[in-house]
């Protein structure tokens, strides 16, 4: 609040309390308290100190609190610093206040006027004010931030959302101090006019108190803040959540709260017992929980344990996860609702529900378009010999795509085992000495030769107001795969162009990949080729390319990040 401001706002005050307020004052007072929360806050923290000064074990603190919920810790510095203020820089007010009189007053005493002396408004304040009308002049602050409730936010979406009410819509404008918001099931998306977002869940019990304050009773709600709404408050019935430039989730329940920064940082104040407080600063990544009794406890951070965006037209839910490409392969969404051991089939396209070993089958040759699945565009087996090896429904070629037999061996799955037909085993994929291809570290399991083309603009299309940075991977042969022969190529193009190549890994390396990634870029390809190296080993009078070229896209991954 700028000077001019708190100052106006001290001098309206001091008239209201003198009882000079004209109708004109009165309805300028009104005016900035209907506009301004800085006014409020100034007008409440003012009254409240007077209040505490005038009466303080009479007088309940909370019942000064202008949220209309209690105060945590009315007496905290916020209000000293506020008292001090005050009384630095307040204008002195003349009083008259007649001399000590003699015991003999002369004639001439009597006759002079009565000196002028100044004493500071807050302690005339102090020394005047009535409990009645303090009642009265907190009852008239509650009144202009509730009664009369300044819309400050919008309810922009909602997810299978059902309200106590069927009055809350999509598109509604949502009011400070209005009754509160009881969010029995689904999601719902607010954004206030300062730019902070706020996405609850059901079930979800949430108030608006300021155009930078709201109360959360119950439930789970993530916090948005842009760098100008700096200051954004959660208050919770334990505790209360300063927005120092940040994004942040919120859990309370009967038996406590958690809070957990995901980017920037926080300021934490909880309320203990005889009006004492403990606070404490939240970096990114931290997380903390307050008993019901007030006392603060650390505890494992979850970046990933609230919804921060949903779509209601693609049912796309985020917590903060980055795209599993795995998790795609195998039907989900990226976020875990695929299966494992589920994939698609390089010959045509279609979804298999459990990987097979096929041994050696031969590719079509051609880019066979996978429609069933949105976000991926095609499967192919690369075979230079039958022409341009097409690696996209747009076109766009494999180039520098090396001599191929043109065979497969198995499906292209998310993770699983694969059974040797020879050595009467299903190990589980490993690099590294990590089992990979379960939902805890999921991979692409692609047996040369093989490839899939994810479509980045319909996996951007199901992601509402977030940017897909860079893909990432871990790419290597099975280390627990046949030892016959392991020797394939790994391939990573984007939009026809090769962003990443390994020739001829032998299953005794590893290969990290990180690839950034525009926002123009279209087509994500993934591909293991042979490596010219294939063995054939007779079964049961057929012969059959078995080569152990067990490649793996371990955790792979599309970065994420809000917008």
């Amino acid at each position: 609040m700028n000077e001019k401001l708190r100052k106006e706002i001290a001098e309206l005050i001091q008239m209201e309390l003198d009882g000079t307020l004209t109708d004109e004052q009165f309805h300028r007072l009104s005016e900035l308290l209907k506009s301004s929360g800085e006014a409020r806050r100034y007008y409440g923290r003012t009254i409240s100190i007077i209040a505490l000064i005038h009466e303080p074990d009479g007088i309940q603190p909370a019942c000064f609190d202008m949220t209309g919920g209690a105060c945590d810790d009315p007496i905290n510095t916020a209000l000293w610093e506020e008292l001090a203020y005050n009384e630095q820089t307040a204008d002195p007010i003349p009083i008259e206040k007649p001399d000590k009189p003699d015991a003999e007053p002369s004639d001439q005493a009597v006759r002079d006027k009565k000196k002028i002396h100044k004493v500071s408004k807050l302690s005339l304040y102090s020394l005047q004010i009535s409990s009645a009308a303090l009642i009265l002049l907190i009852a008239y602050a509650l009144l202009m931030t509730s009664r009369g409730g300044i819309e400050v936010a919008t309810l922009t979406g909602t997810l299978n959302a059902r309200w106590d009410s069927a009055a809350f819509r999509e598109g509604m404008r949502l009011s400070t101090q209005s009754r509160p918001l009881w969010l029995r099931e689904g999601m719902a998306s607010i954004q206030f006019d300062n730019g902070s977002t706020v996405v609850l869940e059901g079930p979800a019990e949430f108030s608006i108190l300021t155009d930078d304050q709201v109360q959360l009773r119950h439930g789970r709600l993530y916090a948005s803040v842009p760098g100008p709404a700096v200051g954004f408050t959660v208050s919770t019935p334990y505790s209360k959540i300063i927005d120092l430039g940040t994004e942040f989730g919120v859990k309370t329940d009967p038996d406590g709260m958690e809070v957990h920064v995901m980017a920037g940082k926080t300021m934490l104040i909880s309320a203990l017992a005889k009006n004492t407080k403990n606070q404490c600063e939240l970096q990114e990544g931290q997380a903390k929980a307050v008993t019901a009794g007030g006392q603060v406890e650390d505890i494992a951070f979850r970046g990933n344990g609230f919804v921060r965006r949903f779509s209601p037209q693609t049912q796309f839910v985020w917590k903060g996860q980055n795209v599993n490409l795995a998790d795609i392969v195998g039907g989900g969404s990226g976020f875990g609702t695929g299966r494992i051991e589920s994939g698609i089939d390089p010959l045509n396209g279609q979804a298999v529900q459990k990987i097979t070993p096929r041994y050696s089958i031969k590719g079509s040759g051609r880019y066979e378009r996978v429609p069933w699945n949105p976000f991926v565009d095609g499967v192919f087996v690369p075979d230079p010999s039958r022409g341009d090896v097409i690696i996209s429904s747009r076109g766009e070629r494999f180039e520098d795509c090396p001599k191929t037999n043109g065979e497969f061996w198995t499906e292209i799955t998310n993770g699983g085992q694969l059974s040797d037909p020879v050595e009467h085993s299903s190990p589980q994929f490993r690099l590294d000495g990590q089992v990979y291809g379960n939902e805890q570290n999921p991979a692409i399991f692609m047996h040369a030769n093989v490839g899939i083309t994810f479509d980045l603009e319909a996996i951007r299309a199901a992601l509402p107001h977030l940017k897909i940075t860079r893909f990432t991977a871990l790419a290597g042969i099975s280390e627990n795969g046949p030892r016959r022969s392991p020797y394939a190529d790994f391939w990573v193009l984007v939009d026809g162009k090769v962003r990443f190549s390994r020739r001829g890994a032998d299953g005794k390396e590893t290969y990290p990949i990180q690839i950034d990634l525009k926002d123009s870029d279209r087509f994500l390809t993934l591909a293991v080729t042979d490596g010219g190296q294939d063995v054939c080993l007779w079964i049961d009078g057929r012969p059959y390319v078995l080569d152990g070229d067990w490649g793996l896209f371990a955790l792979p991954q599309l970065h994420v990040q809000a917008e």
